[in-house]
Protein backbone atom coordinates (compact mmCIF):
# COMPACT_ATOMS: atom_id res chain seq x y z
CA UNK A 1 0.00 0.00 0.00
CA UNK A 2 2.55 2.27 0.69
CA UNK A 3 4.20 1.76 -2.49
CA UNK A 4 0.80 2.67 -4.48
CA UNK A 5 1.19 6.06 -2.11
CA UNK A 6 4.67 7.04 -3.41
CA UNK A 7 3.49 5.71 -6.79
CA UNK A 8 0.36 8.00 -6.34
CA UNK A 9 1.86 10.82 -5.08
CA UNK A 10 4.79 10.94 -7.48
CA UNK A 11 2.12 10.78 -10.38
CA UNK A 12 0.97 14.07 -8.90
CA UNK A 13 4.23 15.91 -8.39
CA UNK A 14 4.74 15.02 -12.09
CA UNK A 15 1.39 16.56 -13.32
CA UNK A 16 2.22 19.25 -10.94
CA UNK A 17 5.76 19.81 -12.36
CA UNK A 18 4.26 19.41 -16.01
CA UNK A 19 1.69 22.31 -15.38
CA UNK A 20 4.24 24.85 -14.15
CA UNK A 21 6.56 24.16 -17.16
CA UNK A 22 3.71 24.80 -19.52
CA UNK A 23 2.61 27.82 -17.62
CA UNK A 24 5.58 28.95 -17.44
CA UNK A 25 7.06 28.31 -20.97
CA UNK A 26 5.63 32.11 -22.37
CA UNK A 27 7.80 34.01 -19.56
CA UNK A 28 10.65 31.86 -20.06
CA UNK A 29 10.80 33.58 -23.32
CA UNK A 30 12.71 36.74 -24.79
CA UNK A 31 10.12 39.71 -24.49
CA UNK A 32 8.20 40.07 -27.78
CA UNK A 33 8.50 43.29 -29.18
CA UNK A 34 5.54 45.26 -29.93
CA UNK A 35 5.76 48.30 -32.98
CA UNK A 36 3.46 50.96 -32.41
CA UNK A 37 3.59 54.65 -33.50
CA UNK A 38 4.38 57.91 -31.02
CA UNK A 39 0.69 59.25 -30.38
CA UNK A 40 1.04 60.83 -27.10
CA UNK A 41 -1.13 60.73 -24.77
CA UNK A 42 -2.11 57.23 -25.79
CA UNK A 43 1.22 55.99 -27.20
CA UNK A 44 4.83 57.36 -26.00
CA UNK A 45 8.12 56.68 -24.90
CA UNK A 46 8.04 59.47 -23.32
CA UNK A 47 5.32 58.71 -20.83
CA UNK A 48 4.77 56.67 -17.75
CA UNK A 49 4.17 53.29 -19.14
CA UNK A 50 3.95 54.19 -22.55
CA UNK A 51 0.87 56.02 -22.57
CA UNK A 52 -2.40 55.60 -21.49
CA UNK A 53 -2.57 52.80 -24.22
CA UNK A 54 0.84 51.01 -23.11
CA UNK A 55 -0.95 51.12 -19.25
CA UNK A 56 -3.84 49.33 -20.68
CA UNK A 57 -0.81 46.82 -22.48
CA UNK A 58 0.82 46.45 -19.10
CA UNK A 59 -2.47 45.52 -17.82
CA UNK A 60 -3.68 42.42 -20.06
CA UNK A 61 -0.31 41.61 -20.37
CA UNK A 62 0.75 40.71 -16.82
CA UNK A 63 -3.05 39.15 -16.60
CA UNK A 64 -1.27 36.91 -20.05
CA UNK A 65 1.86 36.92 -18.16
CA UNK A 66 3.16 38.24 -21.44
CA UNK A 67 6.87 40.30 -21.48
CA UNK A 68 7.01 42.49 -23.60
CA UNK A 69 8.65 45.98 -24.91
CA UNK A 70 7.53 48.66 -27.63
CA UNK A 71 9.63 50.06 -30.20
CA UNK A 72 8.42 53.27 -31.77
CA UNK A 73 8.10 53.63 -35.80
CA UNK A 74 7.18 57.08 -37.90
CA UNK A 75 3.54 56.70 -38.92
CA UNK A 76 4.86 55.86 -42.43
CA UNK A 77 6.83 52.72 -41.62
CA UNK A 78 4.10 51.73 -39.20
CA UNK A 79 1.24 51.14 -41.52
CA UNK A 80 3.70 49.16 -43.39
CA UNK A 81 4.80 47.18 -41.10
CA UNK A 82 5.34 43.27 -41.42
CA UNK A 83 5.61 42.79 -37.39
CA UNK A 84 4.44 39.89 -35.91
CA UNK A 85 3.01 42.10 -32.65
CA UNK A 86 1.59 45.97 -33.12
CA UNK A 87 -0.12 48.31 -31.01
CA UNK A 88 -2.44 51.15 -32.13
CA UNK A 89 -5.14 51.51 -34.71
CA UNK A 90 -5.82 48.56 -37.34
CA UNK A 91 -7.41 51.05 -39.50
CA UNK A 92 -4.35 53.00 -41.02
CA UNK A 93 -2.23 49.02 -41.13
CA UNK A 94 -2.06 48.56 -45.39
CA UNK A 95 -0.28 45.22 -45.24
CA UNK A 96 -2.46 42.07 -45.84
CA UNK A 97 -1.10 39.59 -43.32
CA UNK A 98 -4.24 37.76 -41.32
CA UNK A 99 -4.30 39.53 -37.86
CA UNK A 100 -5.98 38.80 -34.09
CA UNK A 101 -7.63 42.50 -33.25
CA UNK A 102 -8.06 42.49 -29.91
CA UNK A 103 -9.67 46.11 -28.58
CA UNK A 104 -8.57 47.40 -25.69
CA UNK A 105 -9.64 51.19 -25.81
CA UNK A 106 -11.35 53.69 -27.63
CA UNK A 107 -10.37 56.95 -29.38
CA UNK A 108 -11.92 59.80 -31.65
CA UNK A 109 -10.48 62.12 -34.31
CA UNK A 110 -10.88 65.85 -33.76
CA UNK A 111 -10.94 68.74 -36.41
CA UNK A 112 -8.74 71.51 -34.83
CA UNK A 113 -8.84 75.50 -35.68
CA UNK A 114 -6.98 78.60 -33.90
CA UNK A 115 -9.70 80.82 -33.40
CA UNK A 116 -8.51 83.72 -33.57
CA UNK A 117 -8.03 82.80 -37.32
CA UNK A 118 -11.01 80.41 -37.34
CA UNK A 119 -13.64 78.41 -34.98
CA UNK A 120 -14.01 75.35 -36.36
CA UNK A 121 -17.33 74.90 -34.27
CA UNK A 122 -18.72 77.86 -36.55
CA UNK A 123 -18.67 75.72 -39.91
CA UNK A 124 -21.79 73.79 -40.82
CA UNK A 125 -19.95 72.00 -43.98
CA UNK A 126 -17.68 70.97 -46.18
CA UNK A 127 -18.85 74.00 -48.70
CA UNK A 128 -17.64 76.60 -45.74
CA UNK A 129 -14.35 75.36 -45.78
CA UNK A 130 -13.70 75.49 -49.81
CA UNK A 131 -10.78 77.27 -50.54
CA UNK A 132 -8.85 76.73 -47.42
CA UNK A 133 -5.89 74.31 -46.11
CA UNK A 134 -6.65 71.56 -44.07
CA UNK A 135 -3.62 69.87 -42.43
CA UNK A 136 -3.17 65.93 -41.59
CA UNK A 137 -0.33 63.67 -40.74
CA UNK A 138 1.79 62.49 -43.49
CA UNK A 139 0.16 58.84 -44.68
CA UNK A 140 -3.07 59.12 -42.49
CA UNK A 141 -5.25 60.08 -45.16
CA UNK A 142 -6.63 57.83 -47.68
CA UNK A 143 -8.62 59.55 -49.90
CA UNK A 144 -7.07 63.10 -50.22
CA UNK A 145 -9.07 63.48 -53.68
CA UNK A 146 -11.95 63.53 -51.93
CA UNK A 147 -10.99 66.77 -50.20
CA UNK A 148 -9.49 68.28 -53.60
CA UNK A 149 -12.71 67.71 -55.11
CA UNK A 150 -14.59 69.52 -52.88
CA UNK A 151 -11.89 72.73 -53.59
CA UNK A 152 -10.17 72.13 -50.23
CA UNK A 153 -6.13 72.05 -49.62
CA UNK A 154 -4.33 69.70 -48.23
CA UNK A 155 -1.11 69.69 -46.32
CA UNK A 156 0.87 66.75 -44.71
CA UNK A 157 3.20 67.33 -41.79
CA UNK A 158 5.39 64.18 -40.02
CA UNK A 159 4.32 65.33 -36.57
CA UNK A 160 1.50 66.76 -34.58
CA UNK A 161 3.76 69.57 -33.08
CA UNK A 162 4.45 71.01 -36.72
CA UNK A 163 0.75 70.38 -37.36
CA UNK A 164 -0.28 72.52 -34.93
CA UNK A 165 2.60 75.45 -35.12
CA UNK A 166 1.18 75.65 -38.87
CA UNK A 167 -2.28 76.09 -37.76
CA UNK A 168 -1.05 78.97 -35.46
CA UNK A 169 0.56 81.04 -37.28
CA UNK A 170 -1.83 80.99 -39.90
CA UNK A 171 0.07 78.50 -42.91
CA UNK A 172 -2.92 76.33 -41.98
CA UNK A 173 -7.18 77.15 -41.27
CA UNK A 174 -7.38 73.42 -39.58
CA UNK A 175 -5.99 70.35 -39.20
CA UNK A 176 -7.28 66.42 -38.09
CA UNK A 177 -5.46 64.79 -35.20
CA UNK A 178 -6.54 62.36 -32.72
CA UNK A 179 -8.53 63.91 -30.39
CA UNK A 180 -6.90 63.57 -27.29
CA UNK A 181 -3.13 63.65 -29.01
CA UNK A 182 -4.30 67.61 -29.96
CA UNK A 183 -5.38 68.47 -27.06
CA UNK A 184 -1.85 66.79 -25.50
CA UNK A 185 0.00 68.78 -27.90
CA UNK A 186 -1.50 72.17 -27.08
CA UNK A 187 -1.42 71.96 -23.59
CA UNK A 188 2.43 70.94 -24.23
CA UNK A 189 3.31 73.57 -27.06
CA UNK A 190 1.39 76.82 -25.54
CA UNK A 191 0.42 76.19 -21.59
CA UNK A 192 -2.11 78.69 -21.32
CA UNK A 193 -3.69 78.78 -24.68
CA UNK A 194 -5.60 76.02 -24.77
CA UNK A 195 -8.47 77.95 -24.93
CA UNK A 196 -7.45 79.75 -28.01
CA UNK A 197 -7.89 76.71 -30.02
CA UNK A 198 -11.57 75.83 -30.57
CA UNK A 199 -11.89 71.19 -31.30
CA UNK A 200 -14.55 69.58 -33.03
CA UNK A 201 -14.66 65.92 -32.51
CA UNK A 202 -15.88 64.08 -35.53
CA UNK A 203 -19.26 62.36 -35.88
CA UNK A 204 -18.51 58.73 -36.49
CA UNK A 205 -14.58 59.16 -36.12
CA UNK A 206 -14.29 56.57 -33.22
CA UNK A 207 -11.94 53.88 -33.64
CA UNK A 208 -10.25 51.19 -31.72
CA UNK A 209 -6.54 51.07 -29.60
CA UNK A 210 -5.87 47.79 -30.19
CA UNK A 211 -3.28 44.65 -30.05
CA UNK A 212 -2.66 43.40 -33.42
CA UNK A 213 -1.03 40.08 -33.89
CA UNK A 214 0.10 37.92 -36.99
CA UNK A 215 -1.62 34.62 -37.15
CA UNK A 216 0.47 33.40 -39.11
CA UNK A 217 3.67 32.93 -37.19
CA UNK A 218 3.25 30.21 -34.43
CA UNK A 219 4.49 32.95 -31.93
CA UNK A 220 1.72 34.91 -32.86
CA UNK A 221 -1.13 32.31 -32.58
CA UNK A 222 0.26 31.54 -28.98
CA UNK A 223 0.63 35.20 -27.91
CA UNK A 224 -2.85 35.73 -29.47
CA UNK A 225 -4.43 32.93 -27.69
CA UNK A 226 -2.81 34.23 -23.75
CA UNK A 227 -4.44 37.45 -24.82
CA UNK A 228 -8.35 36.04 -25.79
CA UNK A 229 -8.22 34.34 -22.74
CA UNK A 230 -7.88 37.45 -20.44
CA UNK A 231 -9.48 39.77 -22.48
CA UNK A 232 -13.26 40.37 -21.28
CA UNK A 233 -12.38 39.71 -18.00
CA UNK A 234 -9.77 42.52 -17.53
CA UNK A 235 -11.53 44.90 -19.78
CA UNK A 236 -13.98 44.64 -17.14
CA UNK A 237 -12.03 44.82 -14.55
CA UNK A 238 -11.84 47.79 -11.64
CA UNK A 239 -8.34 48.22 -12.53
CA UNK A 240 -9.15 48.48 -16.18
CA UNK A 241 -11.64 51.48 -15.06
CA UNK A 242 -8.67 52.83 -12.76
CA UNK A 243 -7.14 53.43 -15.66
CA UNK A 244 -9.74 55.26 -17.57
CA UNK A 245 -10.23 57.21 -14.58
CA UNK A 246 -6.64 58.07 -14.33
CA UNK A 247 -5.54 58.21 -17.86
CA UNK A 248 -8.86 59.48 -19.88
CA UNK A 249 -9.00 62.75 -18.16
CA UNK A 250 -11.14 65.91 -19.28
CA UNK A 251 -12.78 65.85 -22.15
CA UNK A 252 -11.30 62.81 -23.05
CA UNK A 253 -13.12 60.50 -20.50
CA UNK A 254 -16.07 62.59 -21.93
CA UNK A 255 -15.78 61.11 -25.27
CA UNK A 256 -14.44 57.66 -23.93
CA UNK A 257 -17.55 55.37 -23.74
CA UNK A 258 -16.99 51.13 -22.56
CA UNK A 259 -20.34 50.65 -24.59
CA UNK A 260 -18.63 51.17 -27.97
CA UNK A 261 -15.53 49.12 -26.55
CA UNK A 262 -17.61 46.65 -26.21
CA UNK A 263 -18.98 46.96 -29.53
CA UNK A 264 -15.93 46.53 -31.19
CA UNK A 265 -14.81 43.48 -29.38
CA UNK A 266 -17.98 41.87 -30.80
CA UNK A 267 -16.79 43.10 -34.47
CA UNK A 268 -13.32 41.90 -34.45
CA UNK A 269 -13.71 38.28 -32.04
CA UNK A 270 -14.03 37.37 -35.39
CA UNK A 271 -10.49 38.10 -36.20
CA UNK A 272 -9.16 35.71 -33.49
CA UNK A 273 -9.90 32.34 -34.85
CA UNK A 274 -6.69 30.92 -36.44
Amino acid sequence: MAVWRSAGYLCLAMFAWLLAISGGARAEHAPIVFQSTDTPPLWSASLPENGAGGAILHLLSEAAGIKYRIEYLPVKRFRQSDATFLVGTPDILTGTHRRAIFPIGVFYAAIFSYKPHHDVNRFQGLAEMQGRTLGVLRGTLENKEYFVRNRINVEESDTAESLLRKLKKGRLDFCILVGATGRYMIRRLFPGEEGDFAVRILPGSERPLAIMIDLNVPEGREVAALYRQVLGKTLHSPAYLEIVEREFSGAVKHEYRIEQLDRFVQVYASTWSE
